[in-house]
């Protein structure tokens, strides 16, 4: 099927205040119809119900990067000390796996699953001064490194085919492209799919449509894009705040696409660190729950 071109501008409205230190890893609980996200500074685990504006979060005692959804019914949720399983009724938290126990200075950042529930969990180093980040796969047979070298392993984002896969460098300004084998788990032929030079911000978090158009979401630069699988853009929308993080497909029908955002860095902050939605001519797909094999 050919992409849908969006011809008309995109309405982005604004969807809850939160004034988030970092808002990020927003995605959709379809078993709850909420949408779970965390401020990473604040140490928080949200849930937010876009349709009676309530919201409910959880403070952990450490820095959370990512919330995830388990097949278990449960959630899983990146923190400094690792991969955590997360009872969100009371609160309660079990320590699951850390994949760097070795690396100072390391930490999880964005993390995700595959279309078969495959888990992928990138690291950083926490000040983003070295190239002591990666990217793990915990499959059947364990947890394996696939991806070496990177700043900030930042955005994950599977074609809806589970074909191609793309990922984040954030400082780096890069999204690279893979061909991606479920069976195997084999990353193979990396190329550099967009760049991004000084002034444009810094591609964050990101998504895929129902036609495989890949979403980016800009720290710094007060805006999202729409590019093509062949990397064209289709779309620039707009943001009325800076430090865009984040975005994921959701809403009962998974046509709304919700963004987060930041007020770190912000001197005067306004709407930053809060929700905004929009409405794309073409929707998303449910988020894949994890199913976590040799480590839990």
């Amino acid at each position: 099927m050919a992409p849908t071109r969006i011809e008309t501008p995109l309405n982005v409205h604004h969807a809850g205040s939160f004034g988030a230190l970092c808002g990020e890893s927003p995605v959709w609980d379809h078993r709850e119809n909420l949408l779970r996200w965390v401020d990473i500074t604040a140490h928080q685990v949200n849930a937010f119900d876009p349709a009676t504006g309530d919201s409910h979060s959880l403070t952990l005692d450490e820095l959370v990067s990512a919330v995830l959804l388990e097949k278990a019914g449960s959630l899983l949720v990146a923190t400094v000390s690792g991969l955590q399983r997360l009872d969100w009724k009371s609160g309660a938290i079990e320590f699951v796996h850390n994949p760097e126990p070795g690396i100072a200075g390391n930490r999880l950042n964005d993390c995700k699953a595959d279309p078969a529930g495959t888990l992928f969990a990138g690291t950083m180093n926490e000040g983003a001064k070295q190239s002591s980040g990666a990217l793990y796969r915990y499959g059947a047979q364990g947890v394996s490194r696939i991806v070496s070298g990177l700043t900030v392993s930042n955005g994950l984002a599977w074609s809806p085919d589970g074909a191609r896969f793309y990922l984040v460098d954030s400082p780096l300004g890069r999204i690279y492209s893979f061909d991606y084998n479920a069976e195997t788990g084999v990353l193979s032929d990396q190329r550099v799919f967009k760049e991004y030079g000084a002034g444009a911000g810094k591609p964050d978090g990101i998504c895929t449509d129902c036609e495989g158009n890949l979403w980016v979401a800009f720290w710094g630069g007060a805006r999202i894009e729409c590019l093509r699988v062949d990397g064209a853009l289709l779309h620039s929308v707009p943001m009325p705040v800076s430090q865009v993080t984040s975005l994921c497909f959701g809403g009962a029908d998974m046509k709304t696409l919700f963004v987060t955002s930041a007020r770190i860095g912000v001197k005067q902050p306004g709407l930053d660190g809060d929700i905004f939605a929009l409405t794309p001519p073409v929707g998303g797909l449910l988020a894949t729950e994890v199913r976590l094999a040799g480590v839990a």
